[in-house]
């Protein structure tokens, strides 16, 4: 029997300020040596095709598709405008308030 390819994708949120940024401090920075770290140790056994990515970028609602519900002040993104962002859980807009998945109305498309 033919073996199968999977993509495994992990997306973890982590705050830090502009002075932890550019003093190389952060969290972010933690993490990052964290999972790589990890990855490489989980990646010996067994052999898997290899290390593909390890990326973050900045969750800017002003300038992209994200915000927090306004329940629970998880971090999600608007499924029903353009360019979601993957990694993050689905939400959408009901009466102007953007709701994660678990706090939408039932029956609504996008909610758990």
């Amino acid at each position: 029997m033919p073996k199968k390819t999977f993509l495994v994708t992990l997306t973890v949120a982590v705050e830090a300020s502009d002075e932890e940024l550019e003093s190389g401090l952060s969290e972010l920075a933690q993490v990052e040596r964290s999972l790589t770290r990890a990855v490489n140790a989980a990646l010996e056994q067994p052999p898997p095709l290899g290390w593909q990515t390890l990326s973050s970028s900045e969750l800017d609602p002003a300038s992209s598709n994200c915000g927090r519900c306004t329940r629970c002040g998880s971090w999600v993104t608007d499924r029903d405008r353009p360019e979601p962002l993957n990694g993050l859980c689905n939400g959408a807009r009901v009466d102007g308030q953007l709701l994660c998945d678990e706090h939408l109305p039932e029956g609504h498309r996008w909610a758990f």
